[in-house]
């Protein structure tokens, strides 16, 4: 084999982003989480008085009480926790997960400094539901970037992951799902002190409605625009219904070689990817092909070439 062959036989090395590219990311990551983050607690959760959830509740459940900006306190607990974190998680994510808290630690304290700013606070007055359901869509986006850009949220993630070090028979998520839960249930004690029992459920339920959006948006915005339904068909006529699914949804198919187990016959098995709104018209051709079997499910995301 001559040199050049044995240059093509190598693998290639896998291509990395420049540096400067990976740093822009962070950076953005870093102040559009922290920034939309300070907001949704300013104007949407501390006003209406409930609390989301994890450092952010904590943070705000201690305002509640002491009447001291939740901005300190973020910054007294993220700090400890960063060392954690640097540790546990490893040191880029622990410096932008923390970065990012400071940045909304920041911005927290310099809003009560801001001449007319508080008058953006949505008031209880006005509807209180709306509130955590807004909350929740700005919280749900911040930890969307987060866990973009470098895989964790910081706060009560790096607290499970610590338990999951000693217990590993507890998974991360359900350690997360717990801190939250007692931070929602603590503020029971915290708000409408000395009101009736459906006073002192309103901030639980409130936080219930604001950590559910928050996780639906979370999920819509980590997996993507491009969601899709992928086809799974098995069919004696390959060639005619192939041709037929390209051209009717302008979407390719690939042909794999199937054996059917029961008769031991060989099978051609198509696969495609379409747009939820071309499921129907899909099902529609299959119609048009007896003894035809096929299965389909969602495809959270789609790379490359999707459409022609």
């Amino acid at each position: 084999m001559g040199e050049q062959g044995k240059e093509q036989g190598k693998a290639r090395p896998a291509v990395q982003k420049p540096a400067w590219r990976m740093i822009w990311s962070a950076v953005i990551a870093i102040l559009a989480s922290g920034i939309v983050r300070a907001v949704a607690i300013y104007i949407f959760v501390t006003p209406n008085e409930f609390a989301p959830g994890g450092i952010n509740g904590i943070a705000v459940l201690l305002e509640a009480v002491t009447h001291v900006n939740s901005g300190y306190y973020l910054i007294a607990l993220n700090v400890p926790l960063f060392f954690v974190a640097f540790f546990l998680l490893g040191k880029s994510e622990a410096v932008i997960s923390t970065l990012s808290m400071l940045l909304t630690s920041g911005l927290l304290i310099v809003f009560d400094y801001i001449p007319g700013f508080k008058g953006l606070a949505y008031a209880p007055e006005h509807n209180a539901i709306l509130a955590a359901i807004a909350g929740g869509v700005l919280l749900g986006l911040a930890l969307a970037i987060m866990l973009r850009s470098c895989g964790t949220s910081g706060g009560t993630t790096v607290l499970a992951s610590l338990v999951n070090k000693k217990f590993r028979n507890l998974s991360v998520s359900a350690m997360t799902s717990a801190f939250d839960a007692c931070v929602v249930v603590a503020s029971i004690f915290v708000y409408h002190q000395g009101g009736t029992f459906t006073e002192k459920l309103d901030p639980v339920l409130l936080a219930i409605v604001s950590l559910v959006v928050t996780s639906k948006i979370c999920d819509f915005v980590l997996q993507g625009f491009k969601v899709a339904y992928r086809f799974e068909i098995v069919t004696d006529r390959a060639e005619e219904l192939a041709a037929e699914i390209m051209q009717k949804t302008h979407h390719g198919v690939t042909e794999v070689n199937a054996t059917g187990m029961y008769s031991h016959e060989g099978k051609a098995l198509l696969v495609c990817v379409i747009r939820k709104r071309q499921v129907g018209e899909l099902q529609r051709i299959l119609k048009n092909y007896p003894g035809t079997f096929a299965s389909f499910s969602p495809v959270s995301e789609v790379y490359g070439k999707f459409l022609k």
